[in-house]
Formats: structure tokens, sequence, C-alpha cells
């Protein structure tokens, strides 16, 4: 194979990096731990080439607890062999050594990715090893692109289960066994379906994190209980999802990405106190989907939404309700060159504990020209009169252009004890044609901005 191969023309070169001038090889008469601790910090296609060291390195490697097949590490050592094909005999091939007289156990298991056409076979087989290993991460991450062509799908007999009518029963020892010590689920790219989710909420004892991106099997997710450890759950662009019931459980943070559910019920969650919305849609759209999530206003405290923006929409729109120990809050905008972001302010109004706003600016377009505009901007100005009592530190990301001043001018103004704003003038679209008259903008304001700003309050302009 092509990358094995490589491996004995370094032998020479390694041995005079790891020996004294006398001849001497101390990384050897290192303890062992300190090692293996060494090799965990190379990439592991680096860690598997000391093994043609000498005979002592042979097996050094397969100590290291973390094994992370990341294609990139091999991506520029493929030229005439497709990566999928050479991916998977170095997976496979790492795996065979793992099962050697040394080998120790697997902490974490990360494969990534594009799995395109290729059989999904092998998956099965590494899928089969991490469990059996008793791993305690497993991250499958299987097309780096946002919206990918092709899914694996990860089957009952996989996991280890057998269906029998719409139960499913465990039919390998192994694979239980394996699920016990699980405490952290990332599948990006991978069909699992609703029985086989549930199954392994419930018999994954130590489970802490399930990250669940792009699966188009799921269609009704339910974390129940309180016997769930549980504490971090994402769902992001699984479009066929119906419905989701979290209830009785420890969660401390969710995330959800995606339209918004026909059901979304979350009730008694008394630790949940970082939420994340995205509803790939406007402000009406993320209002919508998060008074759905009531049960937690009153213990919120950092909370994220990212939105498509038009200031044409309603004043009501902005209005979200009272979050009295909302501490942080990250909002991520996609909005059109000219709009006015004043509406922003309105929403932090009755969030009165509220210390830290990052607002994230994209583009999706250039100024568009409106007669109708001027009026329900009036209305946002008005709406923004109101005086902030906690909020210390602000930062916009993407700030270029008129209406963002507008917004800079009402922060110092509603904001009492203000202590430092941060203002990011980096392009938001690098290949966009106004590139020189978008930096020489930022410069000549930058004095502006300057003036504005009260002598006990740091501005940073980056």
């Amino acid at each position: 194979m092509a990358i094995w191969s490589q491996m004995e023309g370094t032998d020479q070169r390694k041995k005079a990096r790891l020996t004294s001038p006398e001849g001497e090889d101390r990384i050897s008469e290192l303890p062992d731990e300190i090692v293996v601790s060494i090799l965990s910090r190379l990439t592991l296609r680096e860690a598997v080439r000391t093994s043609v060291l000498s005979k002592p390195w042979r097996y050094v490697w397969t100590s290291i607890p973390v094994l992370n097949f990341d294609a990139n590490d091999i991506s520029r050592h493929c030229y005439r062999v497709p990566l999928g094909n050479e991916y998977n005999k170095w997976v496979s091939g790492v795996l065979a050594q793992r099962r050697g007289p040394k080998a120790s156990n697997v902490d974490e298991f990360r494969v990534c990715y594009d799995l395109d056409k290729e059989p999904s076979s092998h998956i099965d087989r590494w899928i089969e090893f991490a469990l059996s290993n008793r791993v305690h991460t497993v991250e499958l991450i299987l097309s780096t692109h946002p919206f990918p062509n092709r899914c694996y799908r990860l089957r009952h007999r996989v996991l280890g289960l057998s269906a029998l009518g719409s139960s499913l029963k465990n039919s390998s020892s192994n694979m239980f066994v394996g699920f016990k010590s699980l405490k952290t689920l990332s599948l990006k790219a991978v069909n699992v379906d609703d029985e086989a989710i549930q199954y392994i909420l419930s018999n994954c004892p130590l489970l802490e994190r399930l990250s669940l991106h792009v699966n188009f099997r799921l269609r009704n997710l339910k974390v129940v209980g309180r016997s769930l450890l549980l504490r971090h759950l994402e769902v992001v662009k699984c479009c066929r999802v119906k419905t989701i019931e979290i209830c009785d459980t420890n969660l401390v943070s969710f995330t959800y990405a995606g339209k918004k559910p026909k059901t979304m019920l979350l009730k008694n969650a008394p630790k949940l106190v970082e939420v994340s919305i995205n509803p790939y849609g406007s402000m009406w759209h993320a209002r919508a989907m998060f008074l759905q999530l009531s049960c937690c206003f009153s213990q919120l405290e950092n909370l994220q939404l990212t939105v498509c923006h038009s200031d044409l929409q309603s004043l009501r729109n902005y209005m979200l309700p009272e979050l009295k120990n909302l501490k942080q809050f990250v909002l991520i905008v996609e909005r059109w060159f000219n709009d006015c972001l004043l509406g922003f302010l309105v929403m932090i109004k009755n969030w009165p504990n509220l210390q830290r706003f990052v607002l994230q600016l994209s583009y999706n377009g250039s100024h568009r020209h409106d007669r109708f505009r001027e009026a329900p901007r009036a209305n946002m100005r008005e709406a923004a009169r109101y005086f902030h009592p906690c909020l210390k530190m602000v930062e916009i990301v993407g700030y270029c252009n008129t209406c963002d001043f507008e917004l800079f001018k009402h922060i110092i103004e509603i904001v009492v004890i203000l202590k430092k704003i941060i203002i990011d003038t980096c392009n938001p679209n690098p290949d966009s044609d106004s590139m020189d008259g978008y930096r020489e903008l930022q410069s000549d304001e930058e004095q502006q901005l300057r003036t504005l700003v009260s002598p006990g309050v740091e501005l940073v302009i980056l």
C-alpha cells in the first residue's frame, strides 16, 4: 500500500532525530506513559510511522487512546489512487494492528471523510470495532459538504440489534457492553432512524453529548426521563423531523438548526441554560420557534439566534419574552447591505441582566431601494430609545456601512455602563467587487467612531 511503503524510507531519518550524538536512544528511555503522551500529540498517520523506527517501537503507537482518521492527513499523498480507496485501506490497516498483543483501549474514535459513492460495508466494521473497544467518544463525519448527496445508513445490526415487530432487542453482547462506556456520540451525514436513536439513549447510561447533523431518516425525536445523563443535544439539518419532545431531562444546552417541526415540546428542563436556534428563515420564524421553549425562559443564560433579516418586518417580530437571567446573546444575521438593524436593540430591551451582545453580520445582496422603508425604520428608532442597565460588552462583526454606524450611535447612547465595544471590520464577502471601497470607508470612519465613545469605554477596531 502506498502509505505503508512510505514509512520505510523515513526509518534512518527518524532514528537520527531520536538519538544522541553518541548513538544513545534517549526517547526510548522515557517512561511509557510519557512516550504515549508524546505520540498522542501527533496526527494518527505520524504516530503510526514510528512503528518502523526499531523493533521496540513497533507496537508503541497502539497504546495511544485516540484514533482520529482525518482524510486530510492522507489527501496530499494520494495522487494516482482515489482518496476513498486509499482512505479505506488506511483505516482498515490501522484497526487490524490495534488488535495486536500490545494494543490498549481506545477512548476516542473519529472518522472524517466524504463517503461519496463507495460501498459502506467497511464503515459497518469500523463502528463495530469502536463499540467493541468500549470507546468514550465516537465521531463520524461522512461528508464535509453542507448538503451532501449521500448519507451513510446506520443499520440496526451494526449496533448489535435485531428488529422484532416494532421493538428492538439486543443481539450482540459485545456491542451492548460498548454502549455502556459511550459518553459522546456525533453523527454527520449518517442516517439513523427513530428506534435506533431511542435505543442508544436508553442503553448509554454515561452518554452526555449527542449531535445529529444531516439525517434524512429521523422523524420523531424523544429525549425523556431523569435517568438520562444527556447534557448537550444538537439537531442540525435533519430535514424530515416532525416532532421533538424533550421532557424531564438534565439537558444543559440545546441546539436546533432547521425548519420548524410540526411539534416541538419542551418542558421540565430546569438545567437548560444555553439555547441556539437557526430556523433557516426570518425573525418571524425565529420568534415562533423560540416561543415554544418557554419552560426555560426563567433560567436561560446564553442564547444564540441565526436569522435572515429584512428591516421591513413588523416591530412585533423583535418582541421576545423577558429573559431575566440572560447574560450573553449571540445574533448571526444574513442581511441586505443597507438594512436597518435597530430592531435588534429593541429585542434586548426586555433582558435587563444581559452583559455581552455579539452581532455577526453577513450579506446576501447589495443596496435595496424601497420608498416604503422609511416608515418602519422610524418605528424602530422610536422603539430603540431606552437605557440598558447592565450591558458591558458589545461586539459587531462585519461592520461596514451607514446603517451599521446608526446602530453604533444608538448603542453608545442607550448602554449605561458600557465597558468595551469591538468593531470587527473584516469583509464578510471576500469575493465582493467593492473590496477597496469597503476598506477605505472603514479607515475614514474610524476617527468619527472614536469621537462618539466616552473616555471610560474601550473601543477596539479590528
